[in-house]
């Protein structure tokens, strides 16, 4: 296998996306121990990236139309940083480029090509996967967008997912600061992650307010709100819960790194336990394309669904499999996640 002295990766989607993406970047930088591994990311997804060990440089897309998702917003900033990226890029003369989304991202191919890299790697529209797309779900292998990337890599190999791990590694002087704020336990403490962009994917305020009922006597409560979201008053009113606001995503890891259980629906916040080990009850569309792609990996988990929305999704099933977690977490008994095994819990 010839080794890679430079390697670029973009991927300029959402936080859960550069959280599945890590694997690879330790796959990369554990194969060829010399190379320098470079990211294309956007001033959101970046900070999963900070601290890791794998990546030598973190670079910052530029948007051409989004112009306010970019780390200098206005038309005149974009003209100047996007062409200073690209020529930046093209100086360091990359050996391969890798976009490991399981998809086709449009964006982030059309930029790559101005790369002028020798050899580059994406989906096409025969490999890709698109779970909007119904000729895909129905005929094409379903496999973790984890491993979209290591698809496009056979030097590599495709690794075993029941032994894949994500990585993250929280700011220690926010770990800090979080475990002060938050104090220390008195009860085991249940992380709600009430928000949700996805109408689909959203559980209905009042069953997080029933579920805090039902395991407010047994469990502390944190219940973490997007930092775009102003503070409820259902929430004030709760005495055994406490609600907090992350104002970074680095505030948000170092916070969750104090749980000893999250409960959240498909989002952001699933990937982020699995790779900081935190026990999870995920909650999923019953959809096959959605748990089998972005199903928590590496970690002790429940997943569930019921219905076709995570609205479905029963307050009981919910008791039921945060007791379950917390006390085989107390006797160490829970075995490694398995989708099988997430399925059989139901």
């Amino acid at each position: 296998m010839d080794a890679k002295q430079r390697i670029l990766i973009i991927r300029i989607d959402f936080l859960g996306d550069m959280v599945c993406t890590t694997p690879l970047l330790h796959a990369l930088k554990t194969s060829w121990p010399q190379s320098e591994i470079h990211v294309v990311a956007n001033k959101y997804n970046a900070p999963i990236l900070d601290n890791n060990p794998a990546v030598s440089k973190v670079h910052y897309y530029v948007y051409s139309k989004n112009r306010h998702k970019n780390i200098r917003p206005g038309f005149f900033n974009y003209i100047k940083e996007r062409l200073s990226l690209i020529l930046s890029l093209r100086k360091l003369k990359f050996d391969l480029l890798i976009i490991p989304n399981g998809g086709m991202c449009k964006n982030a191919i059309s930029f790559a090509r101005q790369l002028k890299v020798p050899d580059c790697r994406w989906h096409n529209a025969a490999t890709e996967f698109d779970d909007r797309v119904k000729a895909h779900v129905a005929t094409r292998p379903l496999i973790h967008e984890a491993l979209a990337g290591f698809m496009l890599i056979p030097e590599l190999g495709m690794p075993d997912i029941e032994r894949l791990k994500l990585h993250i590694f929280p700011c220690p002087e926010k770990v800090d600061f979080w475990q002060k704020k938050l104090g220390a336990k008195k009860k085991l403490r249940v992380g709600f992650f009430v928000s949700n962009n996805s109408v689909q994917r959203q559980w209905p305020t009042e069953k997080w307010l029933k579920l805090s009922d039902a395991l407010g006597d047994s469990y502390e409560i944190v219940v973490f709100h997007s930092p775009q979201e102003n503070s409820s008053a259902v929430w004030r009113e709760k005495k055994e819960t406490r609600e907090i606001f992350t104002p970074t995503v680095p505030d948000l890891i170092a916070a969750m790194t104090q749980l000893d259980i999250a409960i959240s629906a498909d989002s952001a916040p699933v990937h982020l336990a699995s790779a900081l080990q935190i026990p999870l009850v995920a909650l999923f569309e019953s959809r096959l394309e959605k748990y089998r792609r972005w199903h928590p990996l590496g970690v002790r988990a429940i997943l569930l669904h019921e219905g076709k929305q995570v609205s479905d999704i029963s307050v009981a099933s919910v008791v039921t499999a945060v007791n379950k977690l917390l006390s085989e977490e107390k006797t160490s008994e829970l075995q490694p996640f398995s989708v099988e095994r997430s399925l059989a819990c139901q």
